[in-house]
């Protein structure tokens, strides 16, 4: 192999390594960005992810019900749109139970005092940009929740020094407190 052929070899070998990290550089803030490969928008999966936690000793010595939700921005041909995504989930299978709900619950968050209403998107993850769940689930039966929030809606949880959840089905509520941020 010639001097000058080698030369365009290792040019063409750093350009590809310099674009490829540039491809792959991770916002600021522990959040993760992905092209996603069947709708084409750009996924921006926030931080910090808040996991919520009510005890069930009901069900069992240490069984407790959990609340994952994290911010959630989809681009797509630069028109953003912000969700608040996670999972209810629990460290009891609750199938065999009656009554459990198909739909996913409505979330009102309670951030230094403020209440902020999460209605559930009922339609397909297509109508939001989204080929695929963001998050892979954490229990088998957990079920995803995906509701509409502004900007600034995720930026004042984020930064609210006491935030709970609150699950309402049928009329009655479920009470989660803050477990992990």
């Amino acid at each position: 192999m010639t001097f000058e052929r080698r030369w365009r070899v290792l040019a063409c070998l750093l350009a590809v390594a310099a674009a490829a990290g540039c491809a792959a550089t991770t916002p600021a803030g522990g959040e993760r960005e992905y092209l996603d490969e069947q709708t084409a928008a750009t996924v921006t999966v926030g931080a910090p992810v808040l996991v919520f936690a009510r005890e069930r000793p009901d069900l069992a010595v240490h069984a407790r019900d959990y609340l994952t939700l994290v911010p959630l921005d989809v681009n797509r041909s630069g028109t953003h749109v912000q969700y608040f995504f996670g999972y209810a989930w629990s460290t009891i299978d609750k199938r065999a139970q009656p009554g459990q709900p198909s739909l996913p619950p409505r979330v009102e968050l309670i951030a230094d005092g403020r209440p902020i209403a999460l209605a559930p998107h009922q339609g397909s993850l297509r109508d939001l940009g989204l080929g695929e769940l963001p998050l892979p689930a954490p229990a088998r039966a957990a079920t995803p929740l995906i509701a509409p929030a502004s900007r600034e809606q995720q930026a004042f949880v984020a930064n609210a020094a006491e935030v709970r959840a609150v699950l309402l089905r049928d009329g009655g509520s479920e009470r989660f407190e803050l477990w992990s941020r």
